[in-house]
């Protein structure tokens, strides 16, 4: 007997419903379908239906309990007004030893969103501010993994911004629109069903500090930052501008992406002549 072939046994009954429900019914059939033999056989043959039940309630508490604390607003509105959508997610989903830590998160989204369509109490703002639970979450991940949470000092002088800087998006970075006002039913200053308007954000991991910058933006300001996935000078951004028909003028094109960068959303590279703050 292998500790791991015992284990991966173990695992894909306490985490998948289909095979608890085996397990209760012809125990020996199971232990024949996962090709276990002798010892391992034995034991999980052996293995109390109670038991297994109660362990695997645990691993889903354990879960639940991850999700709440990632998606606290969603959580909170859903125990209060919709426990039942909760509790049939608990019921149907499954996760893997090896899902991505997140994943809990990123199924919650999509079944929510499909929960629109079959739930009449679940407003359309709902699946919105999971998914911007979601994005400030995995921002906020990658944020502790690779900056301080100190501001620096000092930061080295860089040369004035020009027509010719180049700017991107980094990894990491969202610009996402919502058609309803995600962003302040998580910040508690509008009600989940009285929060109709569209908004256009951008997330982007903090230089410094355990909080994601998280700034409202306009419409065409939304398809430049998604413009810029690849590396664009100002002047090529403000031509595609032109190009797609976004309302916007070279000063405040300008004053945008100067703002961005300067707040870290942005990753830039100035070629202008002298240092900026000269």
């Amino acid at each position: 007997m292998t500790l791991k072939s015992v284990q991966n046994a173990l695992f894909k009954i306490y985490l998948n419903p289909g095979y608890r429900l085996a397990h209760r019914l012809d125990p020996r059939a199971l232990v024949s379908h996962m090709c276990l033999t002798g010892d391992e056989a034995e034991l999980v043959q052996n293995l109390l239906p109670a038991e297994v039940e109660q362990f695997a309630m645990e691993l889903k508490a354990k879960e639940m309990l991850s999700l709440s604390m990632a998606m606290p607003v969603t959580c909170r509105w859903l125990e209060a007004h919709c426990r039942h959508v909760l509790r049939e997610y608990e019921d149907f989903s499954t996760y893997g030893r090896r899902s991505d830590r997140w994943a809990a998160a990123q199924g919650f989204v999509q079944y929510l969103e499909e929960c629109v369509d079959f739930y009449d109490a679940v407003p359309p703002t709902l699946p919105a501010v999971a998914r911007l639970e979601y994005l400030l979450l995995t921002v906020r991940d990658e944020q502790e993994n690779r900056v301080g949470s100190v501001r620096p000092v000092t930061a080295p002088p860089v040369p004035r911004p020009s027509w010719d800087s180049l700017y991107w998006k980094p990894a990491h970075t969202h610009a996402v629109h919502f058609s309803t006002d995600a962003l302040s039913v998580v910040l508690g200053k509008k009600d989940m069903r009285d929060a109709d308007d569209p908004i256009w954000v951008v997330i982007a991991p903090a230089p410094y500090g355990r909080v994601p910058r998280v700034l409202r933006i306009t419409a065409p300001a939304f398809h430049l930052i998604n413009a810029l996935e690849r590396p664009r000078s100002a002047k090529q951004l403000y031509a595609y501008a032109q190009t797609h028909g976004l309302n916007v003028s070279e000063q405040a094109l300008r004053a945008l992406v100067e703002r961005l960068s300067e707040s870290a959303v942005l990753g830039s590279h100035h070629l202008g002549e002298g240092v900026a703050g000269e």
